[in-house]
């Protein structure tokens, strides 16, 4: 991992090896380490306290199935999938026994970009055969 800083967005990157209070900048390598949250800090930080994960009122309810239209897309979907589940916290991701790839979302917008960055950002614009959305049913008392 390394940190970098950039003057402005068209302008080269630079590594620099400490950054003094107030300044933004960017830590290249850590999305290999971190799933969805993190805190970072020193290892010989013993009084840093891990920040608690954001609690959401929605929970993804609206579910398709994706398929690759080229079999040789499949690893680049598994990629994707891998990514997108990163990138979006209220998105989820999972392998039906059947071998389907599932993706749940918080309403059909939400699915719908999801879809749309998977395709256009995550895999390449790889074509996908997306299946018709279907919402889970829940009762409660």
């Amino acid at each position: 991992m390394r940190l970098i800083r950039s003057s402005n967005a068209l302008a080269g990157q630079e590594a620099v090896e400490d950054v003094p209070c107030g300044n933004v900048v960017g830590l290249v390598g850590a999305d290999c380490f971190i799933t969805k949250t993190a805190t970072l800090t020193d290892e010989d930080n013993i009084d840093c306290y891990p920040l608690r994960d954001m609690k959401y009122s929605v929970s993804p309810i609206v579910r398709v199935a994706v398929e690759c239209l080229e079999p040789a897309d499949l690893p680049k979907l598994v990629e994707g999938l891998k990514r997108l589940a990163k990138s979006d916290p209220l998105v989820q991701t999972s392998i039906e026994e059947s071998g389907e790839h599932i993706i749940a979302g918080a309403g059909e917008l939400h699915l719908e970009i999801c879809l749309k960055d998977l395709q256009e950002d995550f895999m390449a614009g790889a074509k996908l055969k997306i299946s018709e959305p279907v919402v889970s049913f829940r009762e409660t008392i």
